[in-house]
């Protein structure tokens, strides 16, 4: 067997370079955020929905909120009777902001 000449183990070492070079990259890829940059939703989460105002989901502008006004927004909707604490069927400006502020 003769030994390896001066190239082929040039071309290992390069190999070599090249993969540690690619594993870096991919790390840094996976290397955690600050504090202070934004966090992104991964890819084809949608990002999730800011709450409507009040006034928007008011169509009557009677200064609350019904069952079928909150049917516009389906996770309104289905938190309306925990939300609605006076059982009136009638969500108030107060009633929604704990609702508006659980979604922000």
């Amino acid at each position: 067997m003769t030994p390896p000449t001066w190239r082929h183990s040039g071309l290992a070492i390069a190999l070599a370079v090249a993969a540690s070079a690619g594993a870096s990259l991919a790390h840094a890829q996976d290397a955690p955020r600050s504090a202070n940059e934004p966090q992104a939703p991964p890819h084809g989460a949608p990002a999730p929905p800011s709450p409507k105002p009040f006034a928007e989901l008011d169509a009557n502008a009677d200064g609350a909120i019904s069952k079928d006004e909150a049917a516009v927004d389906p996770p309104l909707a289905q938190a309306f009777g925990t939300l609605d604490t006076d059982a009136d069927g009638r969500l108030t400006p107060e009633e929604y902001a704990v609702y508006a502020q659980g979604q922000s």
